[in-house]
C-alpha cells in the first residue's frame, strides 16, 4: 500500500526522531517529507540533521522559520534589528553549540560546507498528489494570507523568499514560516484546494488559541495533531502536527496511505505516530473524503 509520511517540528531532539523514523521505516513509504525546523532548543541538533542527509532518496526538506533565522544569520541579512541576536533569542545558541563552536563567528565562518549547502537548499514548500486531484501542500507553518500562493509555491529557496518580502514590504513574520494567527483565521479558499499539513505552532498552543479566539471546526487528537476543516463544505483544509518536541518531549508524523479497491486508487486513508520517550502512540484518523 503506497503511504506518505510528514514528519514535524523536531528540534534537536534526536531520540524522539530515531524512535519515530523506526516505526515509519516499517511501512516502507515511498516519501518522508520534513517541515522543518531541524535546529535550535534541542540538544542533538547535528546529529539530526547528520541523520536526515544520511536518509538519502525519497526524502524532502524544508525550511522553518529556526533554518531561517539561522540562515540570515550567517548571511547577515536583517530587517531593522540584529540578526544574530534574534537567532540567539529562539534558541541558536543550543545549534551552534551542537556543531562543536562557542563563538557565532567561528560558526559562521567555519561551518563545513555540506551543512551549508543542506540549510542552502531548503525547499520552501513541497505539493504533491497521492491521489489524482488530491493536492497535498507542504510547509513550514501554513499560507499566508500576504502572499498569493502561485508565489508561495513558487519560491525555491529562502533567498527567493528574502528578496520577496523585502520587494513586497512584508514582515517575516507575516510570511509562510512565521505566521500563526493571520493563517488560522484565513479562508480555506485561500489554499485553492489544498490541504496544507504544517508545523510551526505547537498543537497545545493552538488549542489555546482556538479556545480564546472562537473558532470552530478545529478538531484535536490530544496534542500531537489539529485537523481544520472548511466551513463552506466541511472538508479537511489544514492539518498541524507540531506536538511540541522540546517542551512536551514527543513528535508525531503524519501518514496518508492510498488504500485500493479491485486493483484502483480508491481512497486516502489519515494513520499517525506520536513517539514520546516512553512510548508510542499509533492512531488510525480515517478516511479523507476525497469526493469534496
Amino acid at each position: 500500500m503506497k503511504n506518505y509520511w510528514i514528519i514535524g517540528d523536531i528540534h534537536g531532539e534526536l531520540a524522539l526522531l530515531d524512535q519515530l523514523l523506526e516505526n515509519i521505516n516499517r511501512f516502507d513509504p515511498e516519501l518522508i517529507i520534513f517541515v522543518g525546523d531541524f535546529i535550535d532548543r534541542g540538544p542533538h541538533v547535528r546529529e539530526v540533521v547528520d541523520r536526515i542527509m544520511g536518509m538519502g532518496t525519497g526524502v524532502v526538506c524544508l525550511m522553518g522559520n529556526h533554518e531561517l533565522m539561522m540562515m540570515n544569520a550567517i548571511d547577515d541579512m536583517g530587517y531593522g534589528g540584529s540578526p544574530i541576536e534574534l537567532w540567539y533569542y529562539n534558541g541558536g545558541e543550543a545549534t551552534m553549540h551542537s556543531f562543536g563552536f562557542t563563538s557565532f563567528f567561528t560558526f559562521q565562518s567555519r561551518m563545513e560546507a555540506g551543512y551549508l549547502d543542506f540549510f542552502q537548499n531548503l525547499g520552501m514548500s513541497y505539493t504533491f498528489e497521492p491521489l489524482e486531484g488530491l493536492k497535498i501542500l507542504v510547509t513550514h507553518a501554513g499560507v499566508s494570507p500576504a502572499i498569493p500562493l502561485r508565489d508561495q509555491i513558487g519560491m525555491k529557496n529562502y533567498h527567493d523568499l528574502n528578496r520577496y518580502l523585502l520587494e513586497e514590504h512584508i514582515e517575516p513574520s507575516s510570511s509562510f514560516l512565521w505566521m500563526r494567527e493571520a493563517f488560522f483565521r484565513s479562508d480555506p479558499e485561500l489554499w485553492d484546494g489544498h490541504i496544507v499539513v504544517h508545523g510551526h505552532t505547537p498543537v497545545l498552543k493552538l488549542k489555546r488559541f482556538v479556545a480564546s479566539s472562537g473558532l470552530d471546526n478545529f478538531s484535536f487528537v490530544d496534542n500531537d495533531l489539529c485537523i481544520r476543516r472548511a466551513n463552506r463544505n466541511g472538508r479537511i483544509a489544514s492539518i498541524d502536527i507540531d506536538s511540541g518536541s522540546v517542551i512536551s518531549g514527543r513528535l508525531s508524523g503524519l501518514g496518508l496511505f492510498v488504500e485500493n479497491t479491485d486493483k484502483a486508487a480508491s481512497g486516502l486513508r489519515m494513520r499517525s505516530i506520536t513517539v514520546s520517550r516512553e512510548d508510542i502512540f499509533p492512531r488510525d484518523l480515517g478516511m479523507i473524503n476525497t469526493g469534496i
